[in-house]
């Protein structure tokens, strides 16, 4: 999936080809005015983690990228999170927002205020029917691929126990759009001493572990798209299961 989306951003796009990073996995996150980055250092924890349990080979430095940026079509993987709604999309935003999905781009949204019927959460739905207005915005079956990429998922995680579901849209028989409620990065976040700076709740450390699980099966779905159709990273995931890691 990604090398065929690189190659058509590129095409239409030949002006970024500085931003390539060749086949390393690419932490994108999407920076808008407000408090677009509540976690700065998570992004590097979660990436360690990637690299102990995967086969994957990322690059070091996040991308940070405004809807509007040329770079947006170099990389495949986007996040966008936040404690508060940011600021409503112009027309020119949602549209490229709409191009990048339904050319083979992947968003995962983060709710990180652990409050159920949060002002992100309102601007989340309003703004992705807006830009998908064809799609809904669903719970994804606990049969959905994306819950057995990597690690078997059974429970969602996160800092706070809001939603006991994923939500996605799904386009051209893939889900493109992933939304998290639990504040998955808040599980991830540490202090300068190496401790976690919060607690999960109401489940503790059991809980903090689920969101780490299920933080690598958002990104490995992002990569592999079908489990099945897409086994590159096969081998490697049975030798780490039979290895009888987390």
């Amino acid at each position: 999936m990604r090398k065929l989306f690189l190659a058509a951003a590129l095409a239409a796009l030949p002006a970024v080809a500085s931003a390539q990073y060749g086949d390393l996995f690419v932490w994108g996150q999407v920076r808008y005015t407000g408090a677009w980055d509540p976690y700065p250092g998570v992004h590097a924890e979660v990436l360690k983690f990637l690299n102990e349990v995967t086969s994957v080979l990322e690059a070091p430095e996040r991308r940070a990228v405004t809807l509007q940026s040329p770079e947006l079509f170099s990389i495949p993987f986007l996040v966008l999170t936040g404690k508060q709604a940011p600021p409503t999309l112009s027309e020119e935003e949602a549209g490229r927002l709409r191009d990048y999905l339904t050319s083979g781009g992947f968003l995962w949204i983060s709710d990180a205020s652990g409050v159920a019927g949060s002002p992100f959460d309102a601007w989340v739905r309003k703004t992705l029917r807006g830009v998908l207005p064809d799609t809904d915005l669903r719970p994804l079956g606990s049969d959905h691929v994306l819950f057995r990429t990597f690690f078997l998922i059974r429970r969602i995680g996160g800092r706070a126990m809001v939603s006991g579901s994923l939500e996605g849209v799904d386009w051209g028989g893939k889900t493109v759009v992933v939304y998290s409620r639990n504040d998955l990065l808040g599980a991830w976040a540490k202090d300068p001493l190496g401790g976690y700076l919060y607690e999960c709740v109401p489940g503790g450390e059991a809980q903090r572990m689920d969101a780490r699980k299920l933080t690598l099966n958002i990104l490995m779905y992002a990569l592999t798209g079908s489990y099945k159709a897409d086994a590159v990273h096969q081998p490697f995931i049975l030798d780490k299961l039979r290895s009888g890691l987390p």
